[in-house]
């Protein structure tokens, strides 16, 4: 009989971060079977003791009296050349925390969240063109080179007062460009070795003068930035930059610190989280339909691949653990990586889930050199995937990724290739917030600051306003029939028909009418707003889609001419045999007569001081085979289109209503209770107040806009009970599926209704 073989119990041999191809192999196996079979290890090639266990490495952590950090945090030559004895990754307690002390304001939590809308400008710009690279169908973007290493770069440069991707000034830019370029080249290394090479040392030489230099300016001339800060900082008294600034001084290490940290770790984390999402598309999925689980991906990603997989600490006295002794001056490498996949401290510990309870984990580290910039890491990756992930949808990896040859300690990734493609609706995501609670919601919509390019009168009380991005990025695309939200400083957020051409990504054009007894968006457009100003659009949304037809009636009544020329235009190019009528008060008052006049008599001019009203019965009283209607206009004018369509077959016509349509009594009078499925929490909403105002109140947020039924951005899924539909959005057939409703407006009409909120 055979004998049956058994494997070779670990030991830390089996651990050597330093072999080229570690990270890329299976380290979290090693890590497994070391926390398993030798939780302290020792390993007799490089001198070091291994701890891979969650409480022994939070432990030593913890207790920096017995693991001290004066040789340094790294395994290789870094801890000598790179951030050398001195620096604030080899301090010890009492200097420690005093140099701690210059920097750590910088880094609240509450300090950090003042940058948010810089770096979200930041990751817009850098994903801007990914729209329209994907316009065509699937298209591929390296993540890693395109947005998880630029991004934290430029959020580095800008505290550091260091010139942007964008500076005017050439040298400005040469010298950002020299930085990057040294950065990646001193983490070369002697393979299968703690050396350095010559490489790695030349640009260490020049990153360090760099930021001498870079001292010294500041000195001269201070800004208002980090590195002004050093300088004017002092500890007891006595100032914390020396007259004399060398690569050894304390700032020059706890400058080197904080870019590589700074840097390196925010892109192994943004790019491993996107590579995750990518391998686990039902976890994706998960965050797509809600996005607030966001920070929770951002966690959950840190905890199970986390940069800095390790850090390194020197025994001041001997400890035994596990039944083994580590002497005193033992170097003992405490492996984070494997501590936050320990199962002793986390079920199913490989999963990514990012439904997991929220618990500690030792990504950032703990104890007194625990990540300084953990909320400015954790801003970041959230930023970059609340604006990437919607844009980029199901992406997938388009071809194997590339490891970054760095230091032992870090993982990061260098190339991370994944195709996407344009899909139906652009979601975008974005933070609401209700006194003091904000909720990260998805929507299918885009938003951005716009340049206004043109306003131009195009009849009495109109003009067209042209709007460009203020990046001179393309818009999103659009289709005949959708409108935008125009954001406007101090006045309601109004909805605009979009009326140039879906073909022409450069730019969107609308058309506003000046209403006197309106809520005064439109005065603003009118008597404020001139060529050159910005404004914040949002969209696009459709809710009056052209639907494919052989043969079309449209009929417009003042401004709501401004879907159907999209419309005419669009059933042109498809053949279709259509006819507009365009009624309007006096000739002088209807817009884009010129642009009508090329149709020729498939348009009918029909001025009401000049024809009369509209002879409906003459144009609808007989429903004509293969024939969709599509009216826009006044109130009166739906009504009397709906009344006068309703021998028609059903779903022959199609309305857009610019303001809110005539509502009766509500099907139900008294209070009712909605249900928030996924918020667990049950309200009661009086007849006197919307769904959407008691939501709101809860804390829980829902986008919103025009709060009178008419542009669909409040739209809910209905999970449960019969809505009454109060809306001017949904057609019959949408009201009779039940499925979904807007809680700007609508109500229940029973007891209860079930909302996916």
């Amino acid at each position: 009989m055979a004998e049956t073989a058994t494997a070779a119990p670990a030991t830390a041999e089996d651990y050597d971060p330093f072999r080229p191809d570690f990270y890329t192999s299976d380290p979290f196996g090693v890590y497994r079977r070391l926390r398993n079979e030798a939780p302290v290890a020792y390993n007799e090639r490089w001198g070091w003791w291994v701890l891979t266990r969650f409480e022994d490495v939070r432990a030593a952590a913890l207790d920096a009296d017995t693991f001290r950090s004066f040789e340094g945090m790294d395994i290789d030559d870094s801890r000598l050349e790179q951030v050398p004895p001195g620096s604030i990754g080899s301090m010890d307690n009492p200097r420690h925390d005093q140099v701690r002390s210059v920097v750590q304001p910088y880094f609240l939590p509450r300090r950090i969240a003042q940058l948010e809308d810089g770096i979200r400008a930041v990751v817009r710009d850098l994903v801007g063109s990914w729209r329209d690279r994907a316009a065509g169908g699937r298209a591929t973007v390296d993540l890693a080179q395109e947005l998880a290493w630029p991004m934290p770069f430029d959020v580095f440069f800008h505290l550091m007062g260091l010139p942007s991707r964008h500076a005017d000034d050439p040298l400005d830019r040469a010298r950002r460009e020299q930085l990057e370029h040294w950065t990646h080249e001193l983490k070369d290394r002697v393979p299968g070795t703690p050396h350095l090479t010559p490489v790695a040392r030349a640009a260490t030489a020049g990153v360090q003068q760099f930021f001498i230099d870079l001292l010294e300016d500041r000195r001269r001339a201070a800004r208002d930035d980090l590195v002004t800060a050093f300088v004017e900082a002092d500890i007891d008294g006595v100032p914390f930059v020396d007259a004399q600034v060398t690569p050894n001084s304390e700032v020059s290490g706890l400058m080197m610190i904080l870019f590589l940290g700074g840097v390196e770790s925010t892109a192994g984390l943004t790019g491993t989280l996107f590579r995750l999402l990518a391998e686990n598309p039902d976890q994706r999925a998960l965050l797509q339909a809600d996005p607030s689980l966001i920070p929770a991906a951002v966690e959950e990603a840190m905890r199970l691949i986390t940069p800095l997989q390790l850090t390194a600490r020197t025994t001041s006295r001997e400890v035994t653990l596990h039944g083994v002794t580590i002497p005193a001056g033992g170097r003992v490498v405490l492996v984070m990586g494997a501590a936050n996949r320990d199962e002793r401290q986390f079920p199913d510990p490989d999963r990514f889930d990012i439904t997991r309870p929220r618990g500690r984990h030792l990504g950032f580290g703990e104890g007194v050199h625990g990540c300084l910039g953990a909320p400015l890491a954790r801003l970041e990756a959230r930023i970059a995937l609340e604006e990437a992930l919607p844009v980029l949808g199901d992406y997938e990896p388009a071809g194997p990724p590339t490891f970054y040859p760095s230091s032992p300690n870090m993982y990061v990734w260098k190339n991370l290739p994944v195709t996407f493609g344009r899909t139906a609706r652009r979601p975008h995501v974005e933070a609401v917030s209700h006194r003091t609670t904000t909720v990260t919601l998805t929507t299918a919509e885009f938003e951005a600051e716009a340049r206004v390019a043109a306003k131009r009168e195009v009849a009495d009380g109109v003009v067209a306003l042209t709007l460009r991005d203020a990046g001179d990025r393309p818009l999103p695309a659009w289709e005949p029939g959708a409108h935008v939200d125009l954001v406007l400083d101090g006045t309601p957020t109004r909805q605009y028909s979009l009326c140039g051409d879906p073909a022409d990504h450069s730019e969107y054009r609308l058309g506003v009418l000046r209403d006197p007894d309106g809520r005064g968006s439109s005065l603003f457009v009118h008597d404020r707003l001139q060529a050159g100003d910005t404004v914040r659009v949002r969209g696009p949304r459709n809710n009056f889609p052209l639907v494919d037809s052989p043969r079309y009636l449209f009929i417009a009544g003042g401004i709501g001419i401004t879907p159907i020329l999209a419309m005419i235009r669009a059933a042109e190019a498809a053949g279709a045999d259509w006819r507009l009528v365009y009624g309007g008060r006096h000739r002088a008052s209807m817009a884009f007569l010129d642009e009508l006049a090329v149709y020729g008599d498939r348009v009918s001019v029909r001025p009401q001081d000049e024809t009369g009203l509209l002879d409906l019965e003459a144009l609808l009283g007989t429903p004509q085979p293969d024939t969709l209607v599509y009216c826009c206009g006044p109130e009166p004018l739906l009504a009397a289109v709906e009344e006068h369509c309703g021998g028609w077959p059903r779903g022959a016509l199609h309305v857009e209503r610019f303001a809110p349509r005539p509502q009766g009594e509500p099907a139900r009078t008294e209070s009712f209770e909605v249900e928030l499925a996924r918020s667990e929490l049950t309200l009661t909403v009086p007849p006197d107040r919307s769904i959407l105002s008691v939501v709101e109140e809860a804390g829980v947020g829902v986008l919103s806009s025009c709060a009178e039924g008419t542009c669909g951005t409040c739209e809910t899924a209905v999970l449960g009970g019969v809505p009454d539909h109060r809306d001017s959005v949904l057609g019959p057939d949408e009201r009779e599926a039940n499925d979904c409703m807007m809680i700007c407006v609508s109500r229940s009409s029973g007891p209860r209704l079930v909302l996916d909120l």
